[in-house]
């Protein structure tokens, strides 16, 4: 009833005196109900909150005094398939405009439909690599028949609330970051009519880039668009040259910094960063000063939901691909769990009420966190158990790409039954012990993307990095090679999205390649819950070793644990996966949290919000892809001063090795090449 009276009064707002938002080009400003409008707006993802948190987070960009906030619109999340949408939960579109409308905040709406956000394939949805031929972020018919597509079922449901509507949408913005991908100006103008058909000309429409020349220049494309720029507090003195490269291609209009970088997004394997906040604030003041709006990116990064984290090439190619964290917390004014970081916080707010004096709002007051349960894990299942008829893909020759099999997360099984017949009657290429078995015989595997990791015979023996284009190992193999194959995200940014395959290219045994594969789909979503099989005798071949523990015995193993909470518990909280593990997945009563990697780093806990949890018996279950450390359940040295064996069970309990806790651990060491 709430939201129904204040969509009325918006309306009837209309009716009396026609709301209006628009670009005054002469005068080099926005105007808003006839009187010039200059905002301060905050970036928030709402797919990367907790609807149930909306609104708080809303409220604590308006009492720092910000007047707009802005977010990106999620295609892939919403196009799950193709023809398959969802708008439900925390990816209720229309609920989060209705709530920032309630908020008495405007809305600048960044609909792509790519959008980078360090979002798996840039919030393209990844079923498109499966499209022969396709051409993403060009004026390929193929292309632009799926955006066209997806723009018909979102733009209607967001026309209502166009400012001159009655709603709180002030700006949208066509592509993103263009300039650092193409510069076809008839591509962006395309998309641009695709909106215009369905929005008209009552909304301002605007583009983002880069603040040097080729982005700019690339990426700006007038007249029917805003040409607005991105650049960090710390570029302050070279403000005035990024200013003039804009005015260069925009020469006309107001003066927008669509992301003013609050903070700075992390990868795992590399350190968590921190930057100063006075920095921002000196920043901030002088912009306003300059009558120029902007947006913070981010002011509250959230959490990366599920399997949607990206990757990108590093900032030193020799680095190659690196991954994004599940955390978005971004350094930036309120931290990924909805708590103020003071001192943005404050150096936002103190220059805001400089500018725009008369902000009562009281501060955010942090919320209560949940700590001090300890979890113990027991084996449940292996993750291989889900291969079987149900889960076949496919039989071919050759390895498939996972896009080739329609699958475009999580991991798939590549299985093949050893047949010693490869070799030709006295070839002495394969070396056998009797006829059924390859003996020490070398093993390559080819173009592995993201991570793979080798069964023989039931025992785990290697596990393989993207960055190594070809591995040769050595096997003894008598019955069943398989090899599981991880999608780590999609490559975000930059041209290397165009050939971003997942899977294996080729497996070789002494050159010669293997044939005959069977594909299976593991659903990291729904592992399984109960052991289904006799574990294979691992006798004859020890396990192998990767980044200094010993490889699970059998390969990638489900562990679960439940704890029990009463109502007065239901707390915000973070569970803390410590380096007793290695790398894999955590569930959380059955919602994907996402990956886990304490042996990158540096993120170590995984923010969980109380509206997940239950009263009475919650469940936590990890998939653990590598190894885990049970010897150093009651040692507090480090991993390096230890010789790491299993003398016990291999799947005995790692006990106190996984917790949870009211502190957030993001800052942890990083190994860079784990």
């Amino acid at each position: 009833m709430h939201v129904l009276f204040l969509c009325l009064l918006g309306l009837a707002s209309t009716a009396a005196g026609a709301r209006e938002f628009y670009v005054d080009w002469e005068n080099d400003r926005f105007v808003k109900d006839g009187k010039t409008f200059q905002y301060v707006s905050g970036g928030m993802h709402y797919f990367r909150i907790p609807h149930q948190y909306w609104k708080q987070r809303i409220l604590a960009a308006k009492s720092a005094g910000l007047n707009a906030v802005q977010s990106y619109a999620i295609w892939n999340a919403h196009e799950p398939s193709p023809g398959v949408y969802d708008f439900e939960g925390n990816l209720d579109i229309v609920r989060f405009i209705k709530t920032v409308h309630e908020s008495d905040m405007a809305l600048i709406l960044r609909v792509g439909p790519y959008i980078c956000a360090e979002w798996n394939y840039g919030g393209l949805p990844p079923w498109l690599l499966a499209t022969p031929g396709i051409q993403i972020r060009t004026s390929d018919k193929k292309y632009l028949t799926a955006v066209r597509n997806w723009l018909k079922v979102l733009l209607p449901k967001i026309k209502p609330f166009l400012y001159t509507n009655g709603g709180p949408i002030i700006m949208i913005q066509v592509e993103n970051e263009y300039g650092s991908f193409g510069c076809d100006h008839n591509y962006v103008n395309t998309l641009y009519k695709m909106f215009h058909k369905i929005l008209g000309n009552k909304v301002v429409y605007f583009t983002t880039d880069g603040d040097r020349e080729f982005e700019l220049r690339c990426g700006v494309t007038p007249p029917h668009m805003l040409g607005t720029v991105d650049f960090r507090p710390s570029e302050i003195e070279n403000l005035d040259q990024i200013l003039g490269r804009l005015r260069k291609y925009q020469p006309k209009g107001p003066m927008v910094n669509s992301e003013l970088y609050a903070g700075k997004s992390d990868w795992m394997g590399q350190s968590y960063v921190v930057t100063e906040a006075g920095p921002l604030g000196v920043m901030l003041d002088t912009l306003l000063s300059r009558n120029m709006s902007i947006n913070f990116y981010m002011w509250h990064g959230g959490s990366t939901p599920g399997l949607n984290t990206g990757a990108s090439l590093a900032d030193n190619p020799a680095d190659g691909i690196v991954f994004s964290p599940q955390s978005y917390d971004f350094n930036a004014p309120v931290t990924e769990h909805g708590d103020i970081r003071p001192d943005k916080y404050w150096a936002v707010r103190n220059v805001t009420e400089k500018h725009f004096p008369g902000n009562k709002l009281p501060v955010p007051s942090d919320s209560v966190k949940l700590g001090g349960i300890t979890l113990h894990p027991t084996f449940s299942a292996l993750l291989t158990d889900q291969i079987g008829p149900a889960s076949h893909l496919a039989t071919t020759p050759l390895p498939l790409t996972m896009e080739e099999l329609g699958v475009f997360e999580g991991v798939v099984a590549y299985q093949h039954e050893v047949d010693t017949t490869l070799g030709r009657k006295g070839d002495t290429t394969l070396r056998r012990r009797g006829d059924s078995t390859f003996e020490e015989s070398v093993m390559s595997l080819k173009g592995v993307r993201d991570r793979a990791y080798v069964i023989v015979d039931g025992v785990f023996v290697k596990v393989l990095r993207r960055d190594e284009d070809t591995v040769n190992f050595t096997i003894s193999a008598s019955k069943t090679i398989t090899i599981l194959a991880e999608n780590m995200g999609y490559i975000n940014f930059g041209k290397e999205m165009k050939t971003d395959y997942k899977g294996i290219k080729s497996v070789t045994i002494n050159g010669i390649e293997l044939k005959h594969w069977m594909h299976y789909k593991i659903d990291v979503r729904k592992p399984p819950q109960a052991e289904k099989q006799t574990h294979p005798n691992s006798d004859g071949m020890a396990a192998g070793k990767f980044n200094g523990k010993q490889l699970l015995p059998n390969g990638p193993a489900v562990f679960t644990a439940t704890f029990k909470l009463d109502g007065s518990q239901l707390a915000d909280t973070f569970i803390n996966i410590t380096e007793c593990w290695s790398k894999g997945y955590l569930i959380v009563n059955d919602i994907m949290v996402g990956r886990y990697w304490p042996d990158a780093g540096p993120q170590f806990t995984h923010y969980i919000p109380g509206v997940w949890l239950r009263e009475g018996e919650n469940t936590v279950t990890l998939i653990e892809l590598q190894s885990y450390l049970p010897s150093l359940l009651s040692s507090n040295h480090s991993l390096s001063s230890h010789s790491h064996s299993y003398h016990s069970h291999p799947y005995h309990s790692p006990g106190a090795c996984i917790y949870l806790t009211d502190t957030p651990f993001l800052d942890g060491p990083v190994n860079p090449r784990a």
